[in-house]
């Protein structure tokens, strides 16, 4: 039911919005910008009211809120469910990002010959850590939508990272809501390895930072449709006649989810407990990155057999072919542009290796007939956040593309939003307690499902130059 006190403010509000209108209006009807003397004082007069309103109203909204997180009750109060109530306050407090840190270190620890504290104990349960799980399950958030890569790393969207955090607090308040103390390791606490893990997979290679990335909770087969339509067209009828039907036949690309190991890293106990290392952000950083240079080359050039297919394998044949088995000429780049169909050329641009880079920069076109020096296919950017173009599209270089060499297929063009990257959120983390023991270390290593393949209907977004 409504405040009755909310509903009078409002509609006090509403009538002081109507008179300033009026004020305002009978300025404008006289072709006026500026209020005189009483209607300015009137004016500010209002929307001093209305100011006082909206902070009223926000005191009382205030204190709704307040009442019904304390759970206003018509009935004497039950001493044990009061008492229920304030175990659950004490076990799912919240915990800050340096709390997580100190207790994922806490658990890492665990699995060595080193003596916890109490404290460190009484921190990792507060925080959703077992200390005796030899594994814990952390989950991807939202795809991250990378910037440019620039040298000193990879640039990462602060909207993105926030739609993550998001996420993350998100999945948090639902495990608290769940159970009130956690005995499977939680994700809810590894923030700091899941956003290493996450910028390390995009820094690798190129793939992830233009493709589609999806990401599903399960790891089965994920089909998806597929139908290609352009040939058919409609048609003109006439007065009373019967439509003619015409089919439309659809296909499907089923992704799979391909387990990937980081195999193991050697953490020492020293190391770990060192207060100025994040070992979360080591550990996940250190795992993604040997996780991310396998998938980038399979994503580039996997065969699509016990392994995701790539794009270089998926693309089609532009039937263009190099000058030579280590150049290409304005003409090869012009006709491999126009090889694909423009509806996917707006969104389009190359990828290659460093190699070809170099070797695209030297191409020069000439203004006219004994230009001595000509204009360069390559153009640098000369506005912040704009890419670079060869030949006006943007470029990515993908380390995992063969250089330029016989018979290979050095430079791709197309539209890459078409290759979809297939993620199973959950990732495992697994702690190897006793390999290593003896030495003082401890042993780590991650577990992560993906696939990916390129959607294609027939009708090519990408499609590959290959040298002679």
């Amino acid at each position: 039911m409504a405040n009755p006190q909310t509903t009078e403010l409002m509609q006090r509000k509403s009538e002081l919005i109507q008179n300033s209108d009026a004020i305002l209006q009978k300025a404008a009807d006289e072709h006026r910008f500026d209020l005189l003397g009483d209607e300015e004082k009137q004016f500010n007069t209002i929307h001093d009211e209305l100011t006082r309103i909206n902070k009223h109203l926000e005191r009382i909204a205030q204190q709704e809120s307040y009442g019904e997180s304390e759970g206003r009750r018509t009935e004497p109060p039950n001493p044990a469910n009061q008492e229920q109530r304030r175990e659950r306050e004490r076990t799912t407090a919240r915990v800050t990002e340096a709390d997580r840190i100190e207790a994922f270190r806490a658990w890492a620890l665990a699995g060595s010959r080193y003596e916890l504290s109490q404290g460190q104990k009484d921190l990792a349960k507060r925080c959703g850590f077992d200390l005796d799980a030899r594994q814990i399950y952390m989950h991807f958030g939202p795809p991250m939508r990378p910037t440019r890569p620039s040298i000193d790393g990879l640039a990462v969207q602060p909207d993105d990272i926030r739609a993550w955090q998001t996420r993350m607090d998100e999945k948090r308040a639902a495990l608290t809501a769940a159970q009130s103390t956690t005995t499977t390791g939680g994700y809810t606490t590894a923030d700091a390895a899941m956003r290493a893990l996450e910028v390390a997979l995009l820094a690798f290679g190129g793939m992830r930072t233009v493709s589609t990335v999806l990401r599903t909770d399960t790891g089965g087969p994920l089909p998806i449709p597929t139908t290609n339509d352009t040939s058919n067209k409609g048609e003109i009828i006439g007065e009373n006649l019967v439509n003619n039907e015409l089919e439309m036949t659809f296909g499907q690309l089923v992704l799979d989810a391909f387990k990937y190991s980081s195999k193991y890293i050697l953490a020492s106990i020293e190391f770990m407990q060192d207060s100025s290392i994040n070992v979360p952000e080591f550990i996940g950083s250190a795992l993604a990155n040997r996780i991310g240079r396998i998938q980038n080359d399979h994503f580039t050039t996997g065969s699509g057999t016990g392994q995701p297919k790539g794009v270089v394998n998926a693309a089609a044949n532009s039937g263009v072919t190099g000058a030579t088995a280590t150049t290409v000429s304005y003409d090869n780049m012009i006709d491999l542009i126009h090889s694909i169909d423009p509806a996917y050329r707006a969104g389009s641009r190359f990828m290659f290796h460093d190699a070809a880079l170099k070797m695209l920069k030297k191409i020069k076109v000439l203004q006219y007939s004994g230009d001595p020096s000509g204009v360069p296919l390559w153009q640098p950017s000369l506005v912040v956040g704009q890419p670079d173009t060869i030949a006006g599209y943007p470029y990515t270089i993908n380390q995992s593309m063969a250089a330029p060499a016989s018979a290979a297929k050095s430079i791709l063009f197309g539209d890459f939003s078409k290759y979809i990257i297939r993620d199973v959120m959950q990732i495992e983390l697994r702690r190897l307690d006793e390999r290593f023991a003896e030495f003082g270390q401890v042993a780590f290593l991650a577990f992560a499902r993906s696939d990916g393949d390129l959607l294609d209907a027939g009708t090519n977004p990408i499609k590959y130059l290959a040298q002679p």
